[in-house]
């Protein structure tokens, strides 16, 4: 599924936040790979960052939190760098 297609489902709020946050989830591979970096290593860095899992968000709200930074940092086509632990 195309990065464009999981986006619009993860803003679809017809559809469960469960499967909403699997779009996220999704669109966090693509962005990962743009950033030189696992799907794990991003997910980390935005929890790091906003204190918001898209493994399970709690809300709608946090879901679109988490999901807007992740989008802010591929579109800025910023090369994240951190230490893991």
């Amino acid at each position: 599924m195309s990065h464009s297609s999981s986006r619009k489902a993860v803003l679809d709020s017809s559809r469960s936040l469960a499967h909403r946050a699997s779009h996220a989830r999704s669109c966090a591979n693509h962005v990962a790979a743009r950033l030189g970096l696992s799907r794990e290593q991003l997910i980390a860095h935005i929890t790091e960052l906003t204190g918001i899992d898209l493994n399970l968000p709690a809300s709608e709200q946090e879901l679109l939190r988490a999901f807007e930074h992740m989008e802010s940092l591929s579109a800025e086509g910023v090369a994240i760098r951190f230490r893991l632990a």
